[in-house]
């Protein structure tokens, strides 16, 4: 089934881009804005009418025009959209609208306006681009531009020298993840002869012919079990997992609607999207399979330790980020690519609302993020504070909200696969309820700690902020029930059948007493971590005794990881860097090039000798090759 309506979706925020970019210093800021965020409306609105259709197409699958792009490898310029991608371009455009439009009031004294609002179009364009390609090639050029975007947008404060050297790491260390993508599609194509997602020639049905009796998993093993780790590594850029995690939390430093965009969201997801776009090459290599699920499992498990020793309001959030997504990269390392995909929808709702509900704390606190010196804002700012409460509960796992049922399909998976992998998710769990509850009580309850100053100008933010923050906290709360098993609710699990598989439970039975568990963890941990810190005056999270031991201090400088990372990389790389320009560029590549003309120099000045202009000395040289060449002649004839 074919529809020019796909091409539609993401040139509205291209076109609010060029207008924006070209026309935005000379517009009102009221209407740069408007413009901006009605393009992500309107592709909201195409959105849903192609979401609608997509049931009723063949095989669930709908095209775009196409158009030849390299005829050399058969491969078109061309979108398409099935029940996966239509999932993303629902979360991209629905929850990116209500961004746009909660950044109008919180960027409204930005001189910089229309230029981020450019930025934000640009991003989307290039997300939808990423998630409706219909080949790996227009993936990866959604890809890549997302990157580039992602780099505008954490820099935007040109003037903060700490904005752009965030935005230079997330540029570089992505590029690391995006170095084995390029790999990766090299080496599907040798495998695979195309690198079409669909089609009678596609990636996912030469997949499925590879696992029959005949087919082509054998000859190819090394590259089977290869190809998905290196997407895993190009994943991992993108999705922040260890070791290249370091990126999310210093991208903080951008504006907080684009840490709501960008970090929570979108782009971290990509990532998982990859993986479930490419499940078919996953579960054909059960070694793959494994690195994914262990990664996973250790990043969440490190993230959320880190996350207990934070003090920063969004870097809080940015560790819970990293964390959630290790649960999301274990579903799919245990094959519940269908849970994973339903805990990034989830997510989207519940850390869009806090990462703007901590830009909506931020704007009234003047720019202060650091929680020890807030507290006693719940009558200040009630609806920021309520709504954040909801998606603090729905992200600590609270039963009947949305994070609860996304979270406990994949610990359940989890417990299926492995027992391991299911203790070690729950105490992350755990640890996650506890530090999303320390911030919020330390944030709004208990004593204030800020000074006068601070008093005399706090408000609750516009309506323009608040009523985004009530769209997202309606859907954190309802959310879930998409896939509310308890109740014998499949809907996402059934829409995403044509697409990823589900995978079979081993012991069913275990499903009731561990969703049990699970609900009376957060619920003890939530009440345990509340009744702790309410009634401390001071905004420090541990005793004297315990922040100022070694074990607190290391957690708290993140393990250390950023600094040995550093210096292995930037130090040791860039000592590297100079051994190889000695050696390699300057006595190398330098040496032959310079050692090759001093040699040609040489010839020329021993040979012009023979140019002189004496007459004699021509008539001489001749006489003596002539007498050579009759000396040659007489001894090969008496020889």
């Amino acid at each position: 089934m074919t529809n020019p309506l796909l091409w539609v979706i993401p040139a509205l925020p291209l076109a609010g881009f060029f207008v924006n970019a070209f026309l935005g210093s000379a517009l009102d800021k009221k209407v740069s804005g408007a413009i901006a965020t009605l393009a992500i409306w309107a592709a909201f609105a195409v959105a849903l009418v192609v979401f609608s259709q997509v049931g009723q197409a063949p095989e669930s699958r709908i095209f775009s025009p196409a158009i030849d792009w390299i005829p050399a490898i058969k491969l078109k310029l061309e979108l398409a959209v099935d029940p996966l991608s239509a999932v993303m371009l629902l979360v991209i455009t629905g929850v990116g609208a209500l961004i746009h439009g909660y950044s109008m009031g919180y960027m409204s004294h930005e001189k910089n306006y229309s230029r981020y609002f450019t930025y934000l179009n640009l991003f989307v364009f290039f997300m939808l681009l990423l998630v409706m390609g219909a080949n790996l090639v227009v993936m990866f050029v959604g890809w890549e531009g997302v990157g580039l975007a992602s780099y505008l947008l954490i820099g935007f404060w040109q003037e903060k020298k700490s904005a752009t050297d965030a935005g230079k790491k997330a540029f570089v260390v992505n590029r690391i993840g995006d170095a084995a993508l390029l790999l990766a599609l090299f080496g599907l194509y040798w495998v695979f002869d195309t690198l079409d997602f669909f089609g009678p020639l596609g990636i996912v049905t030469k997949t499925g012919a590879m696992l029959e009796p005949g087919g082509r998993h054998g000859n190819y093993h090394a590259l089977t079990t290869l190809v998905p780790i290196l997407l895993f590594i190009g994943a991992t850029g993108k999705s922040a997992q260890f070791p290249l995690y370091v990126w999310l939390p210093d991208a903080m430093e951008g504006p907080t609607p684009v840490s709501a965009l960008i970090h929570a969201a979108t782009m971290v997801t990509a990532g998982v999207y990859l993986l479930a776009r490419m499940s078919a090459v996953f579960v054909i290599a059960p070694a793959a399979m494994t690195v994914v699920a262990v990664i996973g499992l250790f990043t969440a498990l490190l993230a959320a330790s880190i996350a207990l020793a934070q003090n920063d309001i969004k870097k809080i959030l940015a560790y819970s980020t990293v964390s959630q997504l290790g649960f999301m990269f274990l579903a799919c390392g245990v094959g519940a690519f269908s849970a994973a995909m339903f805990h990034v929808v989830t997510h989207a709702f519940f850390k869009a609302l806090l990462f703007l509900g901590s830009g909506s704390v931020i704007h009234a606190m003047g720019g202060e993020q650091d929680v020890r010196k807030m507290g006693g804002l719940w009558k200040k700012l009630p609806i920021t504070g309520r709504t954040m409460a909801i998606g603090t509960a729905a992200i600590s796992g609270i039963p009947l909200l949305a994070g609860f049922w996304s979270k406990d399909e994949i610990l359940l998976n989890a417990y299926a696969a492995r027992p391991i992998y299911w203790a070690v998710a729950f105490l992350t769990a755990g640890m996650t309820a506890f530090y999303m509850t320390r911030m919020m009580v330390k944030t709004f309850a208990g004593a204030p700690r800020y000074d006068e100053h601070v008093a005399s100008h706090l408000h609750e933010s516009p309506i323009s902020m608040t009523l985004p923050l009530g769209i997202l906290a309606a859907l954190s709360i309802v959310g879930g029930f998409l896939n509310a098993g308890a109740f014998g609710i499949h809907a996402f699990e059934h829409w995403l059948e044509p697409v990823v598989k589900t995978r079979e439970l081993s012991n069913p039975s275990l499903a009731l007493p561990l969703m049990i568990a699970s609900g009376v963890l957060a619920l003890v941990v939530c009440s345990w971590a509340f009744f702790s810190f309410r009634s401390k005056a001071s905004g420090e999270y541990a005793p004297k005794e315990l922040r100022e031991s070694r074990l607190y201090a290391l957690v708290a400088n993140r393990w250390g990881i950023d600094q040995y990372l550093e210096a292995m990389f930037k130090d040791e790389g860039t000592d590297i860097a100079r051994w190889m320009r000695r050696f390699l560029d300057n006595r190398g590549a330098d040496g032959a090039v310079n050692g090759f003309a001093r040699g040609v120099r040489g010839l020329g000045e021993g040979l012009k000798g023979w140019q002189s202009g004496y007459v004699r000395s021509y008539a001489l040289t001749m006489l003596v090759g002539a007498l050579v060449v009759v000396v040659a002649s007489l001894l090969g004839r008496a020889r």
